[in-house]
């Protein structure tokens, strides 16, 4: 199969490491097993507990026993550039809305060029409003407010004096460091609902691909897929300069498989089946598989075959 295979990486850290300080080295070896990036989302603020929508899997939190173990996405991603040579790093999905345009830009090309380029900056507004609320960004504003987040950091990464003005952030000729490695700057992917025409728009117009939520069943993603067509054609560009990420996981999958075995056959199915929507880009989630790292290996293994 003529695709990108990634892993996102557990929430539940004790399952694959002992702790969060392992885990550049547990990335080492899905580097050395032969996966193409790795990916890690965002959650800054939590509840004591957070009902993830679709089924994607529910968190309960305390200060006596967190079960779920979280870190700044961007400083392990440093951590783990450290530690290897080819993965690449993808943010999936980072609240940019919630981060200083300029501290944002600054570390995102800081990133890209530890890594030499292997960083992927995947945002959106998640789907936690709440967590919006707690951080004093009205949750109505928070798409809106990412796109200017990100054409803000984008102008940064732009040669030259620097000059912006929006609805949030103005600045003006101003330089900042460092220029990132990748020609153009830092590539972004954006989530969200792509069969809305704003987020058609911002992937056909701002980014390098789609990131679809977790729980995306097949419907979604080939709605999603024919809509940024659509906004390509319009906006003037290649449909097939777009980039597609779907995650290898389907609710009822993850309930009827009875081994890793039947897991690595329905995993097939699917992604044979996404292929043909125009899915470029997998992701194999690790909360939800559970399997260690020998049937990781015979998973991308058995993708890379199909």
């Amino acid at each position: 199969m003529d695709a990108s295979f990634g892993v996102k990486l557990p929430g539940l850290v004790p399952s694959y490491v002992p702790s969060l300080r392992q885990i550049p080295a547990f990335v080492a070896e899905l580097e050395r097993i032969g996966f193409d990036d790795v990916m890690d989302g965002e959650h800054i603020l939590y509840a004591a507990e957070m009902d993830h929508p679709g089924g994607s899997g529910n968190f309960h939190h305390g200060r006596v026993e967190q079960q779920s173990d979280r870190s700044d996405t961007l400083v392990m991603f440093a951590a783990i550039a450290a530690r290897t040579t080819r993965i690449k790093m993808f943010s999936g999905i980072l609240l940019a809305a919630a981060h200083s345009f300029a501290v944002l830009a600054r570390q995102a090309a800081t990133l890209d060029v530890i890594s030499g380029g292997r960083f992927v900056l995947g945002v959106g507004g998640g789907w936690n409003a709440a967590e919006f609320e707690q951080m004093g960004i009205p949750p109505r504003e928070r798409a809106a407010r990412t796109e200017e987040t990100i054409r803000a950091c984008q102008e940064l990464w732009s040669p030259g004096l620097s000059s912006f003005q929006g609805r949030w952030t103005e600045f003006k000729d101003v330089i900042c460091e460092p220029a990132p490695t990748t020609p153009g700057g830092v590539p972004v992917w954006w989530g969200g609902n792509a069969r809305s025409k704003p987020t058609a728009r911002r992937v056909a117009t701002l980014g390098e691909g789609w990131l679809a939520r977790e729980a995306a069943d097949y419907d979604e993603v080939a709605e999603s897929a024919e809509a940024i067509r659509a906004a390509c054609e319009k906006y003037g560009r290649d449909p097939a300069s777009v980039g597609i990420r779907v995650s290898l996981t389907a609710t009822a999958d993850w309930d009827s498989a009875t081994s890793a075995d039947d897991l690595i056959e329905r995993a097939i199915e699917r992604a044979r089946r996404l292929t043909g929507v125009g899915v470029t880009h997998f992701t194999v989630p690790l909360s939800y598989y559970g399997i260690d790292l020998t049937d990781l290996a015979r998973l991308l293994e058995a993708l890379r075959a199909a």
